[in-house]
């Protein structure tokens, strides 16, 4: 589990680099891969969140 959570951040890391870099872009794909990143960060949540669920009593 470890492991996959560190490869979760990873990938979170990744997703924000890319945001940063494509913040100010203005064509006709910015807005597709903004939502595809956001879709892709709601996923990583909602994995991390399964992944911890076994620590709430």
């Amino acid at each position: 589990m470890s492991d996959r959570i560190k490869k979760l951040r990873k990938e979170i890391s990744e997703i924000n680099e890319a945001n940063r870099t494509h913040i100010h872009r203005r064509d006709a794909t910015a807005g597709a891969e903004q939502e595809r990143r956001l879709q892709r960060l709601q996923e990583i949540l909602d994995e991390l969140m399964s992944l911890t669920d076994w620590k709430k009593p």
